[in-house]
């Protein structure tokens, strides 16, 4: 039970709660290339642009910086993060021993509807023809798959590497057009885990997860030379 007066406790929730609704909108606007890598956002114009304080604005860019959005660095300011082939690599490698983690522990306790509801959102990605709802899909693909693990610690680990490897992963998608191998690969590791077969379907998993990272390695550093 919280020690602060209702009053304080009320204040608090209300000033978290407004500093989503910016954090939710920077963040859409940085993953759709509205603010671009190393742009400087200053705290007053963004107060000014929501209609918020700047103590809000402040608790927002914390947030987003944390997520790997932003970039705070003293006596120059906040700009939004630019991206990283080192960064990419990173969150690849943290991805592949979590998610294959998850999917081992997910495996056994998976039922027949868990299957079919991947398979539902594998067949809807099919038909997708748009990078924001292929974006959305693959990720709700990814969250079925680990979701029977029941370990929530790990799974909020793996939603925040998500998040911040979203950037990226749009870019893949959008630059290499990767989806088709991207599906091919996701339909194998299904396969798997409905064979029970957890030592292949988490080693399928890894090379997709390293494959992708690797693709945008390449294409990021061939970027900037």
């Amino acid at each position: 039970m919280s020690s602060l007066p209702l009053d304080q406790e009320a204040s608090r929730t209300s000033v978290s709660s407004t500093a989503d609704l910016v954090v939710n909108g920077l963040r859409k606007a940085i993953l759709h290339n509205e603010l671009r890598g190393g742009e400087r956002l200053r705290q007053d114009a963004i107060a000014n642009q929501y209609g918020v304080s700047q103590m809000i604005v402040r608790e927002a860019f914390k947030q987003l910086a944390a997520e790997g959005f932003l970039k705070a660095e003293p006596r120059r300011g906040v700009s939004v993060a630019l991206l990283s082939a080192d960064e990419a690599w990173e969150v690849t490698q943290l991805r592949a021993i979590l998610e294959c983690q998850a999917l081992q522990w997910a495996i056994p306790n998976m039922l027949r509807s868990d299957f079919l509801q991947c398979t539902r959102i594998l067949d809807e990605l099919d038909r997708s023809d748009t990078v924001d709802a292929k974006i959305v899909l693959n990720a709700q693909f990814h969250t079925s798959l680990y979701a029977p693990s029941r370990r929530e610690r790990t799974l909020d680990l793996i939603e925040n590497l998500r998040m911040n490897f979203e950037r990226y992963l749009r870019y893949t998608w959008e630059e290499t057009h990767h989806l088709e191998q991207s599906q091919a690969e996701h339909r194998t590791i299904l396969n798997l885990c409905e064979m029970r077969d957890v030592e292949r379907a988490s080693d399928a998993l890894r090379k997709h997860i390293l494959a992708t990272g690797d693709l945008l390695v390449d294409s990021l550093r061939h970027l900037v030379r």
